[in-house]
């Protein structure tokens, strides 16, 4: 029985007091239990949810449990407050204004954290997926509450706000596949043979190994101009991130076959007015 009261005692030991805060053993001893149990619970939970998630899934769970551990130790920082005593309503009052300063100062951090969680869920954009956004072509890194990493290809790494993601454009050439169609736009003189020209454009694809034998390359006429015919060449490949040096190796192919096929490219066709001046 003595040594209840002794425990008693000591939990209810004072070492802070004033007129409407009070500091006790007892309440330094709750408020780190609490924050211990908050914080391993916190963890239980991540790794529990993450370790039966998907690769993929694992990696949008990972920055969404960021965002709520951050949220709540709030709740707790205001919880402690009321533990020892001090009027939260009174403090969220005077703070007010400041939190409404802060609100505006922060309003696009919070619409890219809303954005990013969006994202996260959505699936719309993934990790590795090639992308086209203000005519910049890139590959994605890492998808963050705030902000998404892409690589350019020149080996750059550009920071995109969420928001961007969500309220501009964007081109996501592997969504769902990363089987893409790329073009390749060609001209020949009026009277080319153009037979010729489409089993010429075929077979500069067909010798390159990075492009796809199914679906089948295809060769159409874009248009007749004054003095050249226009041809499409439309090829398949899977490395979209590469285009740029697939697409300029088939460009080589091209101009070597022409050469040996004595096909010219055409040259701009100057016009000169002779109409008298008067």
């Amino acid at each position: 029985m003595n040594l209840k009261l002794l425990l008693s005692k000591f939990l209810e030991y004072e070492l802070y007091a004033s007129k409407s805060i009070s500091i006790t053993i007892g309440t330094i001893l709750f408020i780190v239990f609490t924050l211990l149990i908050t914080k391993y619970g916190l963890t239980f939970l991540r790794k529990t949810f993450i370790k039966n998630a998907p690769p993929d899934v694992a990696l949008r769970l990972r920055s969404v449990f960021n965002f709520v551990n951050y949220f709540i130790y709030v709740i707790m920082f205001f919880f402690i407050l009321n533990v020892i005593g001090l009027n939260i309503s009174m403090f969220l009052t005077t703070s007010a204004a400041l939190f409404v300063g802060l609100g505006f100062a922060l309003q696009d951090i919070f619409r890219d954290i809303i954005a990013g969680i969006y994202i996260l869920f959505d699936k719309t954009l993934n990790m590795g997926d090639v992308i086209e956004i203000n005519g910049q072509v890139a590959r994605v890194k890492a998808i963050h509450l705030r902000c998404t990493i892409v690589e350019t290809r020149n080996l750059k790494d550009i920071v995109i706000p969420n928001r961007k993601l969500i309220d501009d454009i964007v081109y996501n050439w592997t969504h769902e596949d990363p089987v893409i169609r790329a073009r390749i736009d060609v001209g020949v003189y009026i009277g080319t043979d153009v037979e010729v020209v489409k089993a010429v454009l075929l077979s500069a694809v067909e010798d390159n190994p990075d492009v796809l034998k199914d679906p089948k390359p295809i060769v159409f006429i874009d248009q007749f101009g004054d003095s050249s015919i226009r041809f499409i060449l439309y090829y398949f490949i899977e490395h979209a991130f590469d285009n740029d040096r697939i697409s300029s190796d088939i460009r080589f192919a091209i101009d070597k076959k022409f050469k040996l096929n004595n096909i010219a490219l055409p040259v701009p066709v100057l016009k000169v007015d002779q109409t008298p001046v008067r």
